[in-house]
């Protein structure tokens, strides 16, 4: 029988409870001892009529990038009411492999970076170079980083923005908290700043007896400065990026 590359490891996710599976499944399947406790709740927000406008005229756009499953999920939602059936001529793309499974699922063809699953990976596909007066709708949750905007408009295209969610504190129980604070989990996975700075506030700056695992050089950097030195790095928020990365730190462990 074939070695689990995470046998022996207890991990705590930290995703929204409809989002965790997707790390979940994969991380026991590695052979770790999992569980979860969102840090983040998704919220849809009210549409504004130029936003509603934008579904009906969703074929008015070549095309749409979708950043994230949440992204996905509320926008797949929406349109139900407003297209039967997918216009053509539209392109469309997403940051990472999951959110394009999730659209592929509903019969959409999607273009996503081979490897990796940051806007910095989206942001190098050859189809999102030359963007003259092309028409782009940038599908996502409130807040975030600017990178894609600002680069897509840097590039020539005009850029729609469809905010359809906002990330909210979850109601936590009492055990919850209890397992954030004292819990036998010796990994703590955390996929967003604002997860991250949700994870410092519940429990007063945070267990630095854990690993804890992040997907970009700048949750890196926010997690040390906050005071943390068992940081990994897994370069992606992606399951088999947080494998690779746990993989390849516990090999001798496991």
């Amino acid at each position: 029988m074939q070695k689990q590359p995470l046998a022996g490891l207890n991990i705590l996710t930290t995703r929204p409870d409809k989002l965790a599976g997707r790390l979940v499944g994969p991380l026991q399947s590695a052979g770790a001892e999992v569980s979860n406790i969102p840090l983040l709740a998704i919220e849809p927000l009210e549409l504004a009529p130029r936003q509603r406008q934008a579904l009906l005229d969703l074929d008015q756009f070549q095309k749409v990038v979708v950043i994230s499953p949440s992204a996905a999920d509320q926008l797949l939602q929406r349109l139900d009411d407003y297209w039967p059936q997918w216009p053509v001529g539209v392109e469309w793309f997403s940051v990472g492999a999951g959110t394009a499974r999730q659209l592929e699922k509903e019969g959409l063809q999607v273009n996503y970076p081979e490897t990796g699953d940051k806007s910095e990976d989206l942001l190098l596909l050859p189809q999102l170079q030359d963007l003259d007066q092309k028409k782009l709708l940038l599908v996502k949750g409130a807040g975030g980083r600017p990178l894609l905007y600002d680069t897509l408009v840097s590039r020539g295209a005009r850029v729609e923005v469809l905010e359809l969610y906002q990330r909210v504190k979850p109601r936590l129980n009492r055990q919850q908290l209890d397992d954030l604070n004292h819990g036998p989990q010796q990994i703590l996975v955390i996929s967003s700043g604002e997860a991250l700075q949700q994870y410092i506030e519940l429990t007063q700056g945070g267990r630095k007896s854990v690993h804890l695992v992040l997907p970009s050089f700048r949750l890196e950097k926010m997690a040390r400065e906050a005071g943390f030195d068992r940081v990994i790095n897994s370069q992606g928020a992606g399951a088999e990026a947080v494998i690779q990365a746990l993989s390849k730190k516990f090999a001798d462990a496991c």
